[in-house]
């Protein structure tokens, strides 16, 4: 539990702390230039701090945690289009529902209990091995997104996708598991390699706008600190703030 109200943290010196950073994906396969630029503008930043700052990155098997998530989240929206099911009082239809998410769901359905027990015990093992890494650090940078912010409308399915899902809900699970991970998560991963992982091992984390791009756009950097300890970052966002406000800009209406 917290020491104290987390209103209490904002103001209060968050100490000289070790903080690692990467710009490197963590689960993509690239990171955009405004990404990195604003990586190393935050490290700088904290440097002139005061903070120890240095390039290293918790190790982790990419894909064992992909398969992971996929599964896990499967699992779970299968029992929320059932849940969904029970509360309208009436049986959950593919008409009802976004073509993905009833994919995610009818993998969920088929999926057996030793494979989800697997995908849960993979992401225990890493969560201890990414808490071994915040024994050594106290907070770990990244860029919040691997690409600056989405135009809208800019991850909505295409039409070849939506068939390519239509033709999976036919395929055996091996299948369905290895080929949704491929079609539907490649682009997600790809913008938001970075922030999974710890919803995986349950470290607490935040996105500041200390980075603006030349399209006057906010590119996120993401600090994370170890598990329950949410007071080391909330300090040092005040602290950030301080040295650099951000309350005051606003990025334009972003269409595309």
């Amino acid at each position: 539990p917290p020491a104290r109200p987390f209103l209490a943290e904002v103001g209060t010196d968050p100490g000289r702390l070790r903080i690692a950073f990467s710009a490197e994906p963590l689960f993509g396969d690239t990171t955009h230039p405004d990404c990195r630029e604003a990586v190393a503008d935050a490290a700088r930043l904290l440097a002139s701090l005061g903070h120890h700052v240095e390039e290293a990155r918790p190790s982790f098997h990419k894909t064992a945690l992909r398969r992971a998530y996929l599964a896990v989240v499967a699992v779970n929206t299968a029992r929320g289009i059932a849940h969904a099911g029970e509360v309208m009082n009436r049986r959950p239809t593919a008409a009802s529902f976004e073509p993905a998410t009833w994919l995610l769901g009818l993998i969920g359905r088929r999926m057996s209990a030793e494979r989800y027990q697997a995908a849960i015990e993979t992401l225990h093992l890493y969560g201890r091995k990414v808490a071994a890494f915040f024994t050594e650090h106290d907070v770990f940078l990244t860029p919040t997104l691997a690409k600056p912010p989405l135009a809208i409308g800019a991850l909505a399915l295409k039409t070849a996708d939506a068939a390519a899902i239509q033709a999976l809900r036919a395929a055996p699970l091996a299948k369905l598991l290895d080929t949704a991970l491929d079609k539907m998560s490649a682009e997600a991963f790809e913008a938001t390699s970075n922030t999974m992982l710890f919803n995986q091992t349950g470290q607490p984390a935040m996105s500041v706008p200390l980075f603006w791009n030349a399209a006057g756009l906010p590119i996120g950097s993401q600090l994370v600190a170890r598990y329950g300890d949410e007071a080391t970052l909330l300090r040092l966002a005040a602290q950030l703030e301080q040295a650099r406000p951000w309350y005051d800009r606003r990025p334009p209406d972003y269409r595309g």
